[in-house]
């Protein structure tokens, strides 16, 4: 059965990820790839399990964000916050409407909250396909990573 939205906690406030629509999600992939094939095609192991955060060129990671366009960047984040919603009392707020405007209190100046946010909803969106691969556990360990790097 496919999850569709997931709860998560960050800084004391809840948020829920929820699940693009299907033809959206598979470009989000599709642009994940872009990103991610440049930092996998030297690493040579036997057993994904043991690989470990050493074994991935970071700065191969950053270069191939840092070459994204900002329209892409812009359509990768706008699409993933567009299925957060923060849950508040009153309650659900959506993160960003569909004309690109927040919804919620005090995110349009927190660059780690929008960052991270970013990385989880995207994260959610495509896990999916990595589930059975061994891809899963190296884009396990690169999010927990990527999440914990301090503004």
């Amino acid at each position: 059965m496919v999850e569709i939205c997931k709860d998560i906690e960050i800084n004391e406030r809840k948020f829920r990820l929820n699940k693009m629509d299907a033809r959206t999600g598979s470009f989000m992939l599709f642009k994940l790839m872009k990103i991610l094939t440049p930092i996998f095609k030297n690493i040579k192991v036997d057993n994904t399990e043991d690989i470990s955060l050493d074994d991935i060129n970071l700065t191969d990671l950053m270069s191939s964000i840092f070459d994204l366009q900002e329209d892409e960047f812009r359509y990768i984040q706008d699409n993933c916050l567009r299925v957060v919603e923060e849950i508040l009392p009153a309650g659900p707020a959506k993160v960003l409407d569909k004309y690109g405007n927040f919804g919620i209190m005090n995110i349009e100046l927190d660059t780690s909250l929008l960052t991270n946010l970013t990385i989880q909803s995207l994260v959610f969106n495509v896990k999916g396909f990595f589930d059975g691969s061994p891809l899963t556990s190296i884009t396990e360990k690169l999010t927990t990573s990527l999440q914990n790097l301090k503004m």
